[in-house]
């Protein structure tokens, strides 16, 4: 016959055991993965507001759209009614609007696909800008916004259209690509 004080070491080492293989297999266990449909939205979000933050901590950019969706393993997000705001030391350089867009999170570039407008605010040194186009693409990283599609611009009281456009955001530089028809008036 087995005592007690000499069954309490036996039964310790066997719900050890136990307890052993019970977390091994709970460890290794894998909940049965669902393939996500790669045509349907894996996110979808309203009244989106996203905000990136230089090395200083000051704000670099900000995107508001009034809905956000992304594909299972695409870096593009996509977007209704966006608003990306891009900003100098803390100060707005310029802003994008647009009925829809796309921004890759891998390029750090923006299309705008249907009617965009990219206005430069007004400073003590010059008048705002307008840039105003059917569809447009901003590389975020160099701050150069450009199209191949008819163009129209307002500077003040100027004003003029142009198939294409390249705007260097760092210059503060319009180029007009081809057919550029220029109104200027003081």
């Amino acid at each position: 016959m087995i005592r007690s004080h000499r069954l309490f070491p036996i039964l310790l080492i066997l719900i050890t055991g136990l307890l052993t293989v019970w977390l091994d297999v709970v460890s290794r266990w894998q909940p049965n993965k669902r393939d996500l449909d790669p045509n349907k939205p894996e996110v979808v979000a309203d009244g989106v507001m996203a905000t990136r933050f230089d090395p200083k901590g000051m704000l670099q950019e900000k995107l508001i759209a009034g809905r956000m969706w992304q594909y299972p393993d695409r870096t593009e997000s996509y977007f209704e009614s966006p608003d990306l705001q891009s900003y100098k030391n803390g100060v707005l350089a310029y802003h994008a609007i647009g009925e829809s867009g796309r921004y890759n999170s891998k390029t750090k570039q923006a299309l705008f696909d249907k009617k965009v407008t990219l206005i430069q605010p007004a400073t003590a040194n010059q008048q705002e800008t307008r840039v105003i186009s059917s569809n447009m693409r901003i590389d975020t990283i160099r701050h150069i916004a450009q199209s191949e599609a008819l163009t129209h611009f307002y500077y003040g009281k100027s004003s003029g259209s142009a198939v294409g456009f390249i705007y260097q955001q760092q210059a503060g530089q319009l180029q007009l690509l081809s057919n550029a028809k220029v109104t200027y008036e003081k």
